[in-house]
């Protein structure tokens, strides 16, 4: 490799921090960063769940999960629930705030993804994705859709 900017993790890097921006830009008026959108879109797909939980299943860390998990209870996305069965763990659900925002937010980075593919030739989006998610689990060793350490129901809409 003859130049550092010609590297796939610089390329990578710089494709990440465009895409960020992009993504970050998108949902601005929600409030809420891509961190905090993207806890409260697993919030939502998996029920449930506890902060640490979520910073083990997303490779993030505790603190960051923390951090943003008290950011959406301050802005009325989140509540906490005591788990069912050990004390000790709280757990996070949406609220209806939440679930609306969630549903806003989920438009919105449609809507990027839109653009994004109408960059790429056509049918390049899922060919893209699938190397992508290879790369990911060849890097870190795992499928990040694995199952939920502490599997919780949801509650039943009242």
């Amino acid at each position: 490799m003859a130049n550092w900017q010609d590297g796939l993790p610089y390329v990578v890097y710089r494709a990440q921090q465009a895409v960020h921006r992009r993504a970050q830009a998108a949902i601005d008026s929600l409030d809420v960063t891509l961190t905090q959108l993207g806890l409260a879109v697993h919030l939502d797909e998996l029920g449930l769940m506890s902060a640490s939980e979520l910073a083990r299943r997303f490779h993030l860390t505790p603190q960051s999960v923390t951090t943003a998990l008290a950011q959406l209870e301050r802005a009325g996305w989140v509540r906490r629930r005591p788990h069912p069965v050990h004390r000790r763990v709280v757990l996070h659900e949406l609220t209806e705030m939440g679930l609306a925002g969630v549903a806003e937010g989920r438009q919105r980075i449609a809507e990027v993804d839109a653009l994004f593919t109408d960059l790429l030739p056509d049918g390049a989006r899922d060919e893209l994705i699938g190397q992508l998610k290879a790369l990911a689990i060849a890097l870190e060793g795992e499928d990040p859709d694995i199952a939920s350490a502490w599997p919780i129901a949801r509650p039943a809409a009242g």
